[in-house]
């Protein structure tokens, strides 16, 4: 049994079937890649999970919490968190307040205090100590009291990924981070990733276009194409399925 158990979820948007009675468990303190040709569904099950989207059928389970019964407001009170394709910060934001709004989830205020500063002073100075903290475990003081705006993707990426932790999650799920990367960046992410999983205690699920930096820092394996699983296991095993090598190369 897995830390995460996904079953038979299926998820269609009209006509078009987009998830396919997909099952697959994540063991907690894995990190585990969903991967896939554009348009296999891999965002799809990231949105399913963090509840913006409702699945036609199926359940889902993260450490004995039905996640499927459970508000996408209140998804992080589980230990569930996640990044996105497309950067969410607040640009006009400085670094260090775009990190506390994460923590917010864990303090007696909301998003929107936390944003504004609003509330107990001790409350804001207790976030505020723990924000600037990750960001020095990320080695992003230097940038701490600039606005978001205008700093590097490589940059911004990980602002996020500190907002993330500062919620204490349990499970992290990235969308694609290292999308806009270069290669020098995307090898620093891989080492980030690893050392947070290891520092946080963390389960991350990782979707990703990046063969290289998936097969590098993944414990499993999913693979999805039109929103069924074609295969999964370790990196070894999955670089050498002919189903995957058919999914992504049209031959096998």
């Amino acid at each position: 049994m897995g830390v995460l158990e996904v079953s038979e979820v299926s998820v269609r948007f009209g006509g078009v079937t987009a998830l396919d009675s997909l099952s697959f468990a994540v063991e907690a303190g894995q990190i585990c890649g969903l991967i896939g040709p554009n348009g296999a569904g891999k965002t799809t099950m990231f949105n399913v999970i963090s509840r913006i989207y409702n699945p036609t059928g199926g359940s889902i389970t993260f450490d004995g919490n039905d996640v499927l019964r459970t508000r996408a407001s209140t998804i992080s009170r589980i230990g569930i968190f996640r990044t996105f394709q497309n950067l969410a910060l607040w640009p006009g934001m400085t670094v260090l307040d775009n990190v506390m709004v994460g923590a917010h989830t864990k303090s007696h205020g909301n998003a929107v205090s936390s944003s504004f500063r609003v509330g107990s002073r001790g409350e804001e100075k207790r976030v505020a100590v723990r924000a600037y903290e990750l960001l020095e475990e990320l080695e992003l003081t230097d940038v701490a009291f600039r606005p978001a705006a205008g700093l590097p993707f490589g940059t911004l990426k990980r602002i996020e990924i500190a907002r993330a932790l500062a919620g204490q999650p349990r499970m992290l799920m990235l969308d694609e981070p290292a999308s806009g990367l270069t290669h020098s960046e995307v090898d620093v992410l891989a080492a980030l990733i690893k050392r947070i999983r290891t520092d946080y205690g963390l389960t991350i699920l990782l979707v990703e276009h990046h063969m290289a930096m998936v097969m590098g820092i993944s414990d499993h394996v999913v693979v999805l194409d039109f929103g069924r699983r074609i295969a999964e296991g370790t990196p070894a095993q999955i670089s050498r399925d002919p189903r995957v090598i058919e999914a992504y190369l049209g031959e096998s």
